[in-house]
């Protein structure tokens, strides 16, 4: 009998420690991390992201660890305490770090005032 509680506690040990060593730890990580880097080496420090979200100006690369909850791996990016975004700008890193939902609208709101600005007619103030 105890052998199979030994043998037991060796395969726990063994699922546990394998799903802790394919983790990155993404803040040290992204301490290796430069504005101006190129896909390829952001991809070299980080490996591939988890996600991407692209749009006419720029593109993120999401990066996070599954969470455990009890002995159960969870993979939700909402759930993530290690989330790491690196934004892309004309295929350079031009920023990284913890990409919330209220900077997306921060920088939707910006953009649109932009756009709104720029489409402004000018006046030359020659009206009343």
């Amino acid at each position: 009998m105890k052998n199979v509680a030994f043998v037991a506690v060796l395969l726990l040990t063994g699922l546990l420690s394998g799903c802790a060593a394919n983790r990155i730890d993404y803040n040290q990580a992204s301490m290796n991390l430069a504005l101006g880097m190129s896909k390829q080496q952001v991809q070299s420090v980080l490996g591939d992201p988890r996600r991407t979200d692209v749009n006419a100006s720029r593109e993120r690369w999401i990066y996070w660890n599954p969470v455990m909850v009890g002995f159960t791996p969870v993979d939700n990016e909402s759930l993530a305490q290690d989330r790491l975004v690196v934004t892309f700008e004309d295929g350079e890193v031009a920023r990284w770090g913890k990409q919330t939902l209220a900077d997306d609208m921060l920088e939707a709101s910006q953009k649109m005032m932009g756009e709104t600005y720029n489409a402004r007619p000018n006046d030359s103030g020659g009206n009343p």
